[in-house]
């Protein structure tokens, strides 16, 4: 059985929209885990009236506002599955995805990829109507034998979708055994750092083609303007976490490729820090 567990926090206007992408499915083996992070919008209380209508196999759970990883973290511990997924409350789980994705699952494999579609909204110039553009997020179909493997492909390539947890299925017994959770002291790149953490202990990991969700960017600079406490230490912090995890993992890739992956990866980051910087002026 599969986990799927979705925070929600103050998401009242996009709530029905995502419930509906996901109940709307046959999902006999799907848990669904949705945990409320002290929303204070009307989301806690809809999720209360909605109980009913819910699938037996669904858990609600209502927490004070501590933050998504904390919401996660409550979800995998309240979880049943063998595998674990996450979806963010304002994001489309796509047609059949279930469907074609469950029958994937084997005792190998630790860790499946899926592709998904980041979705953006602009708006038309002089008019109030919005304008969809949609970005295909998406690796191949591919199956690694070892995660040292995987590791040396994306050292090569770095297009291997490993940042976002919501497009991947996680075994719950590695999350367990080794104790891996998303770090609630984190205010950003916790996503990252969880999948870090877990592919240190992969076996054979599994990329697929399958689309499992649209990433609906509703507020396209809500995140850009924030102002994070610590930003370029994390930043700074977050590229050596990626860069010693995936050269200590890789086994094939040569200590030139190596240094080309580092300094690559730097330069993204501060261009990452230069984009904020100009984003908050």
């Amino acid at each position: 059985m599969l986990s799927l567990i979705i925070p929600t926090y103050n998401c009242i206007d996009y709530l029905d929209e995502t419930l509906e992408s996901v109940i709307s499915r046959p999902w006999e083996d799907v848990e669904l885990i949705l945990v409320d992070d002290g929303s204070d919008d009307g989301t806690a209380e809809k999720l209360a009236l909605c109980r009913d209508a819910l699938k037996d196999n669904t858990k609600i759970l209502i927490c004070e506002h501590r933050g998504v990883s904390y919401a996660r973290n409550t979800g995998i511990e309240a979880s049943s599955g063998e595998w674990i997924a996450f979806m963010d409350c304002d994001d489309v789980l796509k047609d059949v995805f279930f469907e074609r994705a469950l029958p994937l699952l084997d005792d190998e494999t630790d860790l499946y990829i899926f592709s998904f579609e980041r979705v953006e909204f602009s708006r038309k110039e002089g008019s109030l109507d919005l304008v969809e553009y949609v970005t295909p997020m998406t690796v191949g179909n591919r199956r690694y034998k070892t995660v040292g493997e995987f590791a040396d492909q994306y050292i090569r390539t770095r297009n291997l979708l490993v940042f976002s947890a919501c497009n991947k299925f996680y075994r719950r017994s590695l999350l367990n055994k080794y104790g891996i959770r998303f770090r609630e002291d984190m205010f950003f790149g916790e996503d990252r750092m969880f999948n870090f953490d877990y592919l240190r202990h992969c076996g054979s990991i599994m990329t697929s083609q399958l689309c499992m969700f649209r990433y609906m960017r509703r507020k396209a600079d809500s995140m850009s303007r924030k102002v994070f406490p610590d930003y370029y230490n994390t930043i700074i912090m977050l590229h050596e976490a990626k860069v010693n995890c995936f050269t200590e993992l890789s086994k094939e890739t040569t200590e030139e490729e190596k240094a080309v992956f580092s300094k690559k990866s730097l330069a993204a980051e501060i261009k990452r820090m230069e984009e904020n910087k100009k984003n908050k002026r």
